[in-house]
């Protein structure tokens, strides 16, 4: 094309090496800085999102069975019509429910969570361990894990000899828990610390892992039964497959929710959140790409001779503006390319060397996490490129048009 040919020759003809030309050069380099900006936080933010997802899946199962109706269920009668199934590889009971925790003159309200043997199949949760190790039961003494805002609450360690008292509303009492209620209203067990977890501050500052039995008999829930049924799919089947299966299987007295589907608010948040970030720094590129105006404007100035040139030989207004439309776009073009490479290399070193850093200790990684997406790239690049070839073409209007 003649017009973006002409403005290539303009832009970067070796012997053109005016002012006009590094002001062109500024521009790109103002379209660069942003752009590199939205390729590194983007990065980081994909690497975080993975990092929220990795934890997730340290601590909610594939899919999780719950009754629409009530709080618990024959989850033993349940699991062995799901266990059969091809698309499952492990199946755990749970029993819930909310408990009073005293130790050392320290209360605290937690999730008390029953698990039997078979849950460390579906939860690696043992990954997660700070302290101590990850066992419920030692020499007939019924043990706990902890999370790490529980412990720090009641003031545990790992390797503790002291036990920490449970409490739990008998059935069919009502009520809050709360240290004031008359002992009657309880049931009470001695529950010794095995290890601590560490995941994010909303969920080990409310969960504590115990035997099922203990939790069955402090809940009154009976034998045999539980709140829910945690699933792990077998390798390649997809949680949609699987939620498929199960649910044939349970039944419509039952919700089958896929990992997704438990935490929905928490990953919706976190995609809306990228797109929000990348909408905002948008904004960022347009200022920095309004300096296209002003140069567009004096390579208008700079060339005038040549512009009552080309249209001596034939050209017209409208091909003059597509010239100037192209050098914006071209330098828009320079600068997208140069700032995608700067954006990559920067968050292949953060891979590669970890430069940036997690402040203080109490952060589950050293340093941020990043990954780079071609879709993110992508919508940089396609914007940015967008964006500053409008404003050139805007910017040659007003110019030529004035002529």
């Amino acid at each position: 094309m003649l017009s973006s040919f002409i403005a290539r020759r303009h832009l970067f003809c070796r012997k053109s090496h005016s002012v006009i030309n590094l002001i062109a050069g500024v521009s790109v380099v103002a379209v660069a800085v942003p752009v590199m900006a939205l390729v590194v936080i983007l990065s980081f933010h994909n690497g975080l999102s993975d990092f929220i997802r990795e934890m997730y899946s340290e601590f909610d199962a594939e899919l999780r069975v719950t009754p629409r109706t009530g709080s618990g269920f024959d989850a033993e009668a349940l699991r062995a019509r799901i266990e059969p199934l091809p698309e499952v590889a492990a199946v755990s009971v749970v029993a819930e429910q909310n408990v009073l925790l005293t130790h050392g003159g320290r209360q605290w309200i937690a999730a008390m969570r029953g698990v039997d043997s078979l849950y460390h199949e579906v939860i690696p949760i043992e990954r997660r361990l700070v302290q101590g190790q990850y066992r419920l039961q030692h020499g007939g003494l019924d043990e706990g894990v902890f999370g790490q805002g529980v412990a720090y609450a009641l003031g545990l360690s790992g390797g503790l000899i002291e036990p920490v008292q449970v409490y739990a509303i008998r059935p069919g009492r009502g009520g809050a828990t709360a240290s004031f209620l008359p002992v009657s209203l309880y049931r009470t067990a001695a529950l010794r610390p095995a290890g601590i977890y560490a995941l994010d501050e909303q969920t080990d500052s409310r969960y504590l892992f115990v035997p099922i039995a203990l939790a069955r008999r402090l809940t009154g829930i009976g034998e045999g039964r539980g709140t829910s049924l945690e699933i792990r799919l077998a390798e390649g089947i997809s949680p949609e497959r699987g939620q498929r299966a199960v649910a044939a299987v349970a039944g419509d007295d039952f919700d089958v929710k896929t990992r997704f589907q438990q935490k929905e608010t928490v990953y919706r948040m976190v995609t809306q959140e990228k797109w929000i970030i990348y909408l905002l720094l948008m904004f960022v590129v347009l200022i920095a790409a309004l300096s296209l105006v002003g140069t567009v404007v004096m390579l208008a100035a700079d060339k005038e001779r040549d512009r009552e040139m080309l249209l001596a030989m034939g050209g017209t207004p409208g091909l003059l503006r597509r010239v100037f439309t192209w050098e914006g776009a071209w330098i828009t073009a320079v600068g997208v390319g140069l700032g995608l490479a700067l954006g990559v290399g920067f968050a292949l070193a953060q891979q590669r060397w970890g430069l940036i850093r997690m402040a203080g200790e109490a952060f589950l990684m050293e340093a941020y996490p990043v990954r780079i997406e071609a879709a993110d790239l992508a919508a940089v690049g396609f914007g940015v490129l967008l964006l500053g070839t409008a404003i050139g073409a805007a910017t040659a209007a007003g110019v030529i048009g004035r002529k």
